[in-house]
């Protein structure tokens, strides 16, 4: 449970909402959901104008934020300044830094600041401020179990429905973030206007593929030992400029878990087992189940230990990085034992 997440909406359900706020990680979707929950919540419409203060982007004009904290809210209890993608918790100048740090330790108790950032130092001193004196929400990508219930209700909102082995299909297609995934949804709601279930065949006609749909579908095929497909959809990656070090990092995700999967079995757990300790979301786990078996243990170890080689050599330009890639993929990445 994210334990600052309910502090907050109890702070929007008892409208005790001064003090500072960090709203970090890499979910856009729900940085901005939360962050207008916020706006809504403490500022009037009415007297936005002379109430809510945005500024964004590096090098801001602190004046400006300054004396929008030092004038008093107009016909309201607190004002809000939102500041985004600032960057003062990753690499600030000594000036902001000042600033801040002076700004964050003396904050009238009728402001309200948010910051939304993309990347931060936890280890900053201002981050720590915060964490002593306000509140920090951070939005991680969400596990996949949360998305298939999300897109799920989101299809019930348009009066759509789709099978859960289809939402897992649809997921599979679809970047990490929220934001993306409801863009395919709408696409998707947009084509099936007509109906009520939308079918994989429609996915299949109108959603875009995630570079890690074209990593699954080309492990896939190495699985099978189709090598010439393989190397087809490793063009058609190459073509569409995805990065290898991606590539790469999906590939040594998905041995990782085929040597969870068969650590578990050696173990003896089942299914449901499987699915909570390694993630394998349920429709994927015999897929997993049965590529195990073409590899040793040790086999996956050294896999693995490859995987992190190429990633070194390709960082440190020791090599080119669709030749390591490629390479890697004729020595390893078909099932010997």
């Amino acid at each position: 449970m994210n334990l600052s997440l309910e502090v907050f909406k109890k702070r929007l359900k008892d409208g005790s909402l001064s003090g500072i706020y960090l709203f970090c990680g890499q979910e856009d979707f729900l940085k901005d959901y939360y962050i207008n929950q916020l706006r809504h919540a403490a500022v009037d419409e009415t007297l936005k104008d002379f109430n809510y203060y945005y500024f964004e982007g590096k090098g801001i004009d602190l004046r400006q934020v300054e004396d929008a904290v030092e004038s008093l809210p107009v016909m309201a209890e607190r004002k809000l300044l939102v500041i985004k993608d600032s960057e003062i918790f990753k690499s600030p100048k000594a000036a902001d830094k000042i600033f801040w740090e002076n700004c964050l330790g003396d904050i009238p108790s009728y402001v309200c600041i948010a910051f939304y950032e993309k990347e931060i130092d936890k280890r900053s001193k201002l981050f720590n401020i915060i964490k002593k004196n306000g509140l920090i929400l951070e939005f991680k990508f969400q596990k996949i179990v949360d998305l298939v219930n999300w897109v799920a209700r989101v299809l019930k909102s348009y009066h759509k429905n789709m099978q859960k082995e289809d939402i897992y299909y649809f997921l599979q297609h679809c970047d990490a973030g929220m934001v993306g995934i409801k863009n395919e949804i709408d696409k998707l709601v947009h084509f099936a206007a007509n109906k009520e279930t939308i079918s994989r065949k429609d996915i299949d006609a109108v959603c875009s593929r995630s570079v890690e749909s074209r990593v699954f579908n080309m492990i896939d095929a190495l699985m099978e030992n189709k090598m010439q497909q393989a190397f087809q959809l490793l063009e058609d990656m190459k073509m569409l400029k995805e990065p290898v070090i991606k590539i790469l990092s999906l590939l040594s995700k998905h041995y990782a878990d085929l040597l969870k999967v068969k650590l578990l079995l050696e173990q003896g757990a089942g299914n449901e087992k499987i699915v909570s300790e390694t993630g394998v979301p349920h429709f994927a786990v015999r897929k997993y189940i049965q590529q195990s078996y073409g590899f040793s243990i040790d086999r996956l170890h050294t896999i693995l230990k490859e995987c992190l080689k190429i990633d070194s050599d390709i960082k440190t330009g020791k090599i080119n990085d669709w030749i390591a890639l490629e390479t890697f993929i004729v020595g390893y990445g078909v099932n010997k034992k």
